[in-house]
């Protein structure tokens, strides 16, 4: 029986190893464009596109500089082409307020929603109970 072990443990090897996924081959996108300058006050900008259409832009600033409330502002897009070959663009702002997508694919519903909370006034921070003073 222990004559015909090391035939089963290559047979086990071979079967697992055919099993195995099999990753396809990717194209490779040529990059058009690729540009990031970031400067010293920690506001940055940067871009990219590429041969199958895709790109992005994003840009931020900082607000409120030199305060307790300073903060980066960002506002930006990306594009690309999805799988029924239509070009999907979304821009957003995000910041201290929130992310606010807006877009062909994203729902309007999520931009208005978005949107409105970004400008509600921020809860101050509370301590939990056992640290408050009675």
């Amino acid at each position: 029986m222990y004559k015909f072990l090391p035939l089963l443990v290559l047979a086990v090897v071979a079967a697992c190893g055919h099993a195995l996924p099999v990753e396809r081959e990717r194209e490779v996108i040529e990059i058009l464009s690729s540009e990031t300058n970031k400067f010293e006050d920690g506001s940055y900008n940067s871009q990219y596109s590429t041969a199958d259409g895709t790109s992005r832009h994003e840009e931020a600033s900082v607000v409120d500089k030199d305060t307790e409330d300073e903060a980066l502002e960002v506002k930006g897009s990306y594009k690309y082409i999805n799988e029924d070959g239509q070009e999907v663009e979304v821009h957003y702002t995000a910041g201290k307020n929130g992310f606010v997508p807006y877009g062909s694919i994203i729902n309007p519903e999520i931009t208005a929603v978005a949107e409105a909370a970004k400008d509600l006034p921020k809860e101050p921070e509370q301590k939990p109970k056992a640290l408050r003073e009675p």
